[in-house]
């Protein structure tokens, strides 16, 4: 990741850490940015992971990431449970948590739905069971 991406991703973490609004970020950004600020302050002798760690300890942008991160997933959330695919909320709602767990690297919640409603007999058996076929 350039400078100047982590320093867009920073900017709109603060602006949601400020104002609450929604994320300009997905999720997947925001913990690329967490990882790419370790890779650059990184100490001497130090590995990327253990400056992770020590980052989210102490670091201020670090938690404005993961605070952005987490906003991104919720805002996502939201949105998938909005638009809902079935008549039965608890459907959705379990749907959108499988979807989360079970997302690709890059897939929305949404598409993630999708393609588990089409691919897992289990999730298409239990949508048949909501509406009766």
């Amino acid at each position: 990741m350039n400078d100047n991406d982590l320093s867009r991703i920073l900017s709109d973490a603060e602006r949601v850490a400020k104002s609450g609004t929604s994320p300009r970020h997905t999720r997947d950004a925001a913990e690329q940015a967490m990882l790419s600020l370790a890779k650059r302050e990184a100490r001497d002798g130090e590995g990327t992971a253990a400056a992770f760690a020590r980052l989210c300890e102490s670091d201020a942008r670090m938690q404005k990431l993961y605070d952005l991160g987490q906003a991104a997933d919720m805002t996502e959330e939201r949105e998938a449970l909005t638009k809902g695919v079935s008549r039965d909320e608890r459907f959705d709602r379990l749907l959108v948590s499988m979807a989360k767990m079970r997302r690709t690297p890059g897939e929305t919640i949404e598409a993630a739905a999708a393609r588990l409603l089409e691919t897992d007999p289990v999730v298409r058996d239990a949508y048949a069971a909501v509406h009766g076929g």
